[in-house]
């Protein structure tokens, strides 16, 4: 019998503990659009599947309306990150989004940025800091609501495919953590396509797809299988990997101009007992073993790269991307 995921503190979003029949629904490859494949794990009561044809990570079966999951009530979301706003705390976060800013401008020191999943604009405000004129694509009506009011930006409350926005308008379009929770990620490159100036830079980071699978082993191993999540499979509807990423953008004529191992992301753990997650960074004695694994494996990463083999060991990949 499955074990049972269980979050202690409210989320501003929709997510669930354990997911019935009727709160998912199969899916075909989001790559390919194959229905072969093997199951390689299960949580939440989802499965983890491996085209068979592609060899592509996805969801299947997947939350219904898993791209909705951040369409939660406004002033439960504002809570989680209202010491931000007030200037009292920093985001968690804050440190890796400069990172990933400063190595955009390698590539682009300037311009219009079109950030898409905006969430509440912490990513975005970071770029405004560093000189890029920002707007925002946002579909959550809270979360949209929140980042405009919050810090004076353009969002678009919409999902991208459905916005009539002038063609090569961009010198940059982001993605940070966005692209794993996109259901039609063909339409997505399609539309970047469209709106990316012809010298422009699309920026995109999602977790490492291989790098879950060594973790998925370790936690049997380990035996804190079903204790934790791995895939998060709840919000996460594709799991890419290098060289399925590097495919996937290819067909839709982008080219990796760039690819680099962002910094771990060091997710506030305590969170489940004080019930904010993003303004309350764990002290590092309460979560020191966690990060040093995360370190470890960032380095491994890091070091997989120099050496020119398979990217299994970096928990997050970076690609910045330009038209062919």
């Amino acid at each position: 019998m499955q074990r049972v995921l269980k979050d202690d503190y409210i989320h501003g979003g929709t997510q669930k503990d354990l997911y019935e029949e009727k709160d998912k629904e199969a899916c075909t490859c989001p790559l390919c659009g194959s229905d072969e494949f093997k199951q390689i794990d299960e949580e939440r009561g989802l499965g983890i599947a491996n085209c068979l044809n592609c060899n592509l990570l996805y969801t299947n079966p997947t939350a219904v309306n898993a791209d909705k999951n951040y369409f939660g009530e406004s002033d439960t979301i504002y809570n989680e990150a209202r010491l931000i706003f007030k200037g009292r705390k920093k985001h968690h976060r804050d440190r890796n989004y400069i990172y990933e800013v400063n190595k955009i401008r390698k590539l682009k020191p300037n311009g219009k940025l079109l950030d898409i999943g905006t969430n509440m604009g912490f990513f975005l405000r970071k770029a405004r800091e560093a000189g890029f004129e920002v707007e925002g694509v946002e579909p959550s009506p809270s979360l949209s609501k929140i980042a405009e009011r919050e810090w004076g930006m353009k969002i678009y409350n919409s999902f991208l495919q459905e916005l009539d926005l002038p063609e090569k308008s961009y010198d940059v379009i982001t993605m940070v953590d966005v692209f794993e929770h996109v259901i039609n990620p063909q339409e997505m490159l399609k539309s970047c396509y469209s709106l990316l100036k012809d010298d422009g830079v699309l920026a995109i980071k999602v977790p490492n797809g291989a790098y879950n699978k060594v973790k998925m082993k370790l936690a049997k191993r380990l035996g804190k299988k079903g204790v934790m999540d791995i895939w998060d499979s709840y919000e996460h509807v594709v799991h890419y990997t290098y060289p399925t990423m590097k495919h996937l953008v290819a067909e839709h004529g982008f080219i990796v101009k760039s690819f680099f191992v962002p910094l771990p992301i060091h997710s506030p753990e305590w969170a489940r007992l004080v019930g904010h997650y993003y303004q309350y960074p764990s002290p590092f004695i309460f979560s020191w073993k966690k990060i040093m694994m995360r370190r470890l494996f960032f380095w491994m990463g890091k070091l997989e790269r120099i050496f020119g083999r398979k990217t299994r060991y970096s928990p997050d990949l970076f690609f910045l991307l330009q038209k062919a």
